[in-house]
């Protein structure tokens, strides 16, 4: 499954995944934030890396209600998400993502 993907089947099931990478920032250069209005739920952290963020939406996707059966499925390109985005990062850039299809 691709990065997008699992964002979309998160937004799917009633979870909301907004991901900032903050390339100004030497540590906890990665944001996410999770929201879902149905179990009237938020969470917030800021990580080092990629992984970080999959590993806390895994953790606190799997605590809602709901059919999470995919959640564990791997991420075929996370590693190049991430590797794009922390090249822009290094750049100066601030980027958002908070919707899927910023994602492809």
């Amino acid at each position: 499954m691709l990065l997008a993907e699992f964002v979309e089947l998160a937004e799917m099931a009633g979870a909301r995944i907004w991901l900032k990478m903050d390339g100004e920032r030497a540590t906890h250069r990665w944001t996410v934030i999770i929201s879902s209005a149905q179990a009237d739920f938020r969470h917030r952290r800021d990580v080092n890396r990629l992984d970080h963020v999959l590993k806390i939406v895994r953790d606190e996707l799997a605590k809602l209600p709901g059919d999470w059966s995919w959640l564990h499925e791997p991420i075929d390109d996370l590693n190049e998400v991430a590797e794009f985005y922390e090249e822009r990062g290094r750049a100066g850039e601030i980027v958002i993502i908070d919707r899927p299809e910023l994602l492809l």
